[in-house]
């Protein structure tokens, strides 16, 4: 089991960022109830899976560390859309190993808690699993080496099935609840499978020489 502290160093090596500005993403997200808090030094919390999860989500989602908890919070309770299985090399369905749905995934945050989970215990392999966050649209892919999987804002879900003056108020509403993550970079952040890999296994409390695809 990790800690806070722990999972923070090993981004750093990663270089996801530098060790200043995740050390304020995770004391944000902290003092927001968004991760596990118990005390300091030997009583700190143990980091869980979906711990990991949100401190990924909210790095991927924005480059301001202040605003970290927002941004988690909106990106991790993107819902589930939908999700497809890669055809095999002669055009037939990949067997999986792994599955995520609606019931077992219903939000990002989770998803990627089970996606980690899933590394950690050997299921999902191949290194191959990334993150992909679209800043501006306020979603996010999740592969791993047999699926794509896609969750979307839970209000902009709502706009696709909504008609008349309700359209018209959900509109209103998907501007006013993602127009501060647009930008005029339209910014994508990719997490690679190597990093969370390295995540999981820490979480998991493998050691370093496990890693590897």
């Amino acid at each position: 089991m990790a800690l806070l502290s722990e999972l923070v160093a090993l981004c750093e090596a990663c270089e996801l960022d530098s060790g200043a500005t995740l050390n304020v993403f995770a004391r944000r997200l902290r003092e927001a109830g968004r991760v596990s808090k118990a005390g300091r030094g030997r009583g700190a919390a143990h980091m869980t899976f979906l711990d990991a999860a949100r401190f990924l989500i909210a790095c991927a989602a924005t480059d301001h560390p202040e605003q970290a908890a927002d941004a988690e919070l909106q990106f991790s309770n993107a819902v589930w859309s939908d999700g497809e299985v890669y055809e095999t090399s002669d055009g037939g369905v990949q067997e999986t190993t792994f599955h995520l749905d609606a019931t077992s995934a219903p939000t990002l945050d989770v998803a990627l808690a089970k996606v980690l989970e899933g590394i950690a215990d050997g299921i999902v392999t191949l290194q191959r699993e990334a993150l992909i966050v679209y800043r501006g649209a306020v979603s996010a892919q999740l592969r791993t080496h047999e699926a794509l999987y896609r969750f979307q804002h839970p209000t902009i879900a709502a706009l696709v099935v909504a008609e008349g003056e309700a359209l018209e108020r959900l509109m209103d509403a998907v501007d006013h609840q993602t127009r501060r993550f647009r930008t005029g970079k339209n910014l994508i952040a990719q997490l690679e499978g190597a990093l969370l890999r390295a995540v999981a296994y820490l979480i998991a409390g493998k050691k370093e020489e496990s890693w590897g695809p």
